[in-house]
């Protein structure tokens, strides 16, 4: 009875930690617009690695040069985001050739 008690405790502490570092993400209209054109595979593919980031899991990250933006990789896309320490907005996304030219 003791140990079941314990190991329930541990889980539900592990799964409560993991919560209260989880980020909280804002997409501006202009990103949204770039996600919506895009096809479902790749959209899924670029909410599956912000929600990686959100929970503090590794990711491709990199911060950009001359901005205070940052740049995650996600195969032949690039997500930029601001992050804001409990929040990351989500400037734009679209394919790594076209997304940095202003």
């Amino acid at each position: 009875m003791g140990v079941y008690l314990i190991a329930i405790f541990i889980v539900a502490k592990t799964i409560a930690e993991s919560y209260t570092f989880m980020k909280v993400i804002v997409v501006t209209r202009e990103a949204q617009k770039s996600l919506d054109r895009m096809q479902p595979k790749r959209r899924a593919a670029i909410y599956a690695k912000l929600d990686a980031y959100a929970l503090g899991q590794p990711v491709d990250i990199k911060k950009m040069k001359g901005k205070n933006y940052y740049r995650i990789r996600v195969g032949q896309d690039r997500v930029i985001i601001d992050d804001q320490g409990r929040m990351v907005m989500v400037v734009e996304a679209g394919p790594r050739g076209s997304i940095y030219k202003e």
